[in-house]
């Protein structure tokens, strides 16, 4: 199900526009993390790369960047003007696009909970070169500045969307906590945040990328839920009156959670 509601045009263009990207920090973090295994920075490729918000950063650092998705009309929503940057659909399980030991870094923003890692973890096993790096990163719930929105955010997200999250949702509500990955001494980081300052329909946007709203839809056609809760933000972030009336920006960050392996040099 989760496959055919990101095949949604309307979802795709959603996650293009609103779905934040992620700051420089966590990118640094992992060029400094290749680095500690000597990388060569010849080839990356991100999996789950949805409409490529974390594939172009890459682009700064590598020869060579490829992007997949399962979804051709996220993919449809990634640029194509990056020389030594390019995008194909398939699945996370089936990399045989990239040669045996020929990938400096592979990476998962936002999508492992996805995946059959039983079929996945040996592709990126088999990719990687020796010394090679894997990492995998998302981010957790998103956490707003006023704490009446807060709460009509949590109702929204678990009294009306609850049961249309689709499972695996818990492991990143979890930050990842119960995965593990297959490379000795691998480790995680959990200091950055991503942080934003909104206007109520850029945060009203943002949730209209979430798949199980999408789903809720399916069933609910016809309902004013985000609708209503659009007016109650509104309220929310009102500031002055009549005339003076202005809408004051909504602070909203999300805590980054990062796993960082390197394959083992035999």
């Amino acid at each position: 199900m989760h496959r055919k509601l990101f095949e949604t045009s309307k979802i795709a263009e959603a996650y293009a526009k609103y779905r934040p990207t992620y700051g420089k920090d966590v990118y640094e973090t992992i060029i400094n993390f290749c680095k500690e295994a000597k990388c060569s920075f010849k080839l990356a490729v991100d999996v789950g790369c949805g409409s490529g918000q974390s594939t172009v950063p890459l682009a700064e650092h590598f020869g060579e960047v490829i992007g997949v998705d399962v979804s051709e009309k996220q993919i449809s929503q990634a640029p194509r003007n990056i020389a030594n940057l390019s995008f194909r659909v398939g699945p996370a399980e089936d990399l045989s696009f990239v040669g045996t030991q020929t990938a400096d870094l592979v990476t998962v923003a936002q999508a492992m909970h996805w995946m059959d890692l039983g079929r996945f973890y040996p592709e990126v096993e088999r990719v990687l070169k020796p010394g090679g790096s894997f990492v995998s990163y998302g981010y957790g719930l998103s956490v707003l500045d006023d704490q009446r929105a807060e709460e009509a955010l949590h109702h929204f997200y678990r009294g009306v969307l609850g049961q249309y999250w689709t499972e695996g949702r818990d492991k990143v509500e979890e930050h990842y906590q119960s995965f593990s990955l297959p490379f000795p001494g691998w480790r995680r980081n959990d200091s950055l945040k991503i942080e934003r300052t909104w206007s109520v329909d850029e945060l009203i946007g943002y949730l209209s990328s979430w798949s199980a709203w999408h789903k809720y839809l399916l069933d609910h056609p016809n309902s004013d839920a985000m609708e209503e809760l659009r007016q109650r933000f509104k309220q929310l972030y009102r500031t002055g009156a009549g005339e003076g009336e202005t809408e004051r920006p909504v602070h909203v960050f999300w805590p980054v959670f990062m796993l960082m392996g390197h394959k083992p040099v035999l």
